[in-house]
């Protein structure tokens, strides 16, 4: 008798789909781990630190993912050399350019990255050789990249999940022009179950904390209204949006049951990026969505800090929780997330 009863609960586990199966995603915003210029700011022992402080809080996901910002350069290769900024603009302090050497890339795999966007606006600091380059460096650390006018495909517990990522350049899919987001994004949801959406825009620095509905301004550049865009991405059948780029922690909502960051912040920028005050505070974003629908069913948020010149490590003060929990509730009084005093997501019934 117990041998049947066994048998008979065995077929029902099999014969049964699982309750709230999920897809989970663990997102950061910028990722520099040093960089030759404009300052040399190599960190020591090949970052074996950054490894130590924060690889914990980014395993464990089906997807981690960050925004790669700059691009993998070989000293001794003359076809790699610094050709974005002018010479005054260098002087000025209003261009940058991120040359990271190799020897850091094994350092990413060892944080736990699986996917990381490369279209930024640092994407061309070196030329289109070491553009080709960082992508072939990333893919030989298992992480694959993100490119401009691209997307990753994977397979997640049997579905196929596209990330497609968006910037502001002339050669980008671009955040500035949300009704060919939506076009792009519906063509993908035609061809796979779950697409999350990366973008690099919107203004920078501590003060452009807050999102608005407008198009933003910066350096003269139209890096668009995100929120328009974001809305766009999700009408068309986008399931998850996770913006970088303003270098500091922006809201985030739950539009139409699809969670939407609108920025990660700085999470792991080693020297020449300001990491003082709220530029320095940032998170590690866990975020589960229902592997049937794409709905977001929860997550947490784990709050990290940066210590100059750019070294990661978890919050006690839980800066990120406290900011995401005002900012959010700020700039979307109905749609904004609520966050507990953990950090874990209240999601509304």
């Amino acid at each position: 008798m117990k041998c049947k009863l066994y048998l008979t609960l065995l077929a029902f586990c099999f014969a049964t789909p699982l309750l709230n199966a999920q897809i989970t995603i663990k997102a950061v915003g910028d990722v520099l781990p040093g960089s030759l210029t404009p300052q040399r700011f190599v960190p020591p022992d090949s970052g074996r630190v950054f490894v130590q402080n924060v690889s914990e809080y980014l395993r464990g996901a089906d997807i981690t993912f960050g925004n790669f910002e700059g691009r993998f350069v070989r000293e001794d290769d003359k076809t790699m050399k610094p050709q974005k900024c002018s010479e005054a603009s260098r002087r000025k302090g209003i261009c940058f350019e991120f040359g990271v050497p190799p020897h850091l890339a094994p350092m990413l795999h060892g944080l736990g990255f699986t996917v990381m966007s490369v279209d930024n606006n640092h994407a061309d600091d070196y030329g289109t050789v070491a553009a080709e380059y960082t992508k072939t460096t990333l893919k030989e650390q298992n992480i694959q990249p993100a490119p401009k006018q691209g997307f990753v495909a994977l397979t997640v517990k049997d579905k196929s999940v596209a990330i497609v990522a968006f910037g502001f350049s002339n050669s980008s899919y671009n955040v500035a022009e949300p009704e060919a987001a939506a076009v792009i994004v519906a063509k993908l949801r035609q061809q796979y179950n779950r697409v999350i959406v990366s973008f690099h825009g919107g203004a920078e620095g501590r003060g452009a904390q807050h999102v608005f509905d407008k198009t933003e301004m910066f350096y003269g550049e139209n890096r668009g209204n995100l929120v328009k865009f974001a809305h766009a991405c999700v009408d068309a059948g986008a399931d998850m949006i996770i913006g970088h780029g303003p270098h500091v922690l922006r809201a985030m909502e739950v539009y139409k049951g699809k969670l939407i960051a609108y920025s990660l912040g700085n999470f792991l920028t080693y020297g020449n990026i300001n990491v003082k005050g709220v530029s320095g505070v940032t998170c590690v974003l866990e975020a589960s969505m229902d592997e049937a629908s794409g709905n977001f069913i929860g997550g947490r948020i784990i709050p990290v800090v940066q210590r100059e010149p750019g070294i990661p490590e978890f919050d006690r003060e839980k800066q990120a929780i406290a900011l995401l929990q005002a900012l959010s509730q700020a700039d979307f009084p109905q749609t904004g997330v609520l966050i507990d005093a953990e950090g874990n997501f209240i999601v509304k019934k």
